[in-house]
């Protein structure tokens, strides 16, 4: 697993609380760029998440919720603690709960933020603080089933670190 901050400071966290993504957990770094979607090439692909990879080929392709997803579908910018959301996709990206059409801005200070990409895939980012970000990890562990300690980078790899699969 990845280290926590040694500063103490909350950092940006993407949590998968619905459909596949469910139990994926990312820790985003301060002033760079993510691109979510289903291509292997994006930062967080969903073809590299656990659930992905635990069904059959058959199954995957048989799951219309899943191909609503872009395969770049949605670019997240963190600076400190301000958010910026950019739908990429023609499938639609929703920001807490509304249709996002163009781009959208938010302070995780203020509150975690919600969105969806497609029908059913869905995300909170929230700012955690060391110890809110160990719970995460512990229950994100618990959701994914645990993984041995170096395989971090088994999933999802580049801007985005995947600290449960």
């Amino acid at each position: 697993m990845t280290s926590v901050d040694v500063s103490g400071e909350a950092v940006p966290v993407l949590v998968g609380t619905s459909g596949w993504v469910d139990g994926e957990l990312y820790v985003l770094k301060n002033g760079e760029s993510v691109v979510i979607g289903r291509s292997r090439s994006c930062d967080i692909s969903l073809r590299r998440i656990v659930a992905y990879l635990e069904r059959s080929p058959g199954e995957r392709d048989a799951d219309h919720d899943f191909n609503t997803v872009s395969r770049r579908h949605m670019r997240i910018t963190v600076a400190t603690a301000n958010a910026k959301f950019e739908d990429l996709s023609t499938n639609g990206s929703f920001f807490n709960g509304e249709a996002l059409s163009e781009a959208k801005e938010a302070d995780l200070s203020d509150a975690a933020v919600e969105i969806r990409l497609g029908t059913r895939e869905t995300f909170r980012l929230e700012m955690a603080d060391p110890e809110r970000l160990e719970a995460l990890r512990n229950s994100s562990a618990l959701a994914n089933g645990a993984v041995a300690e170096g395989d971090s980078d088994a999933g999802n790899s580049g801007d985005a670190d995947n600290s449960a699969s």
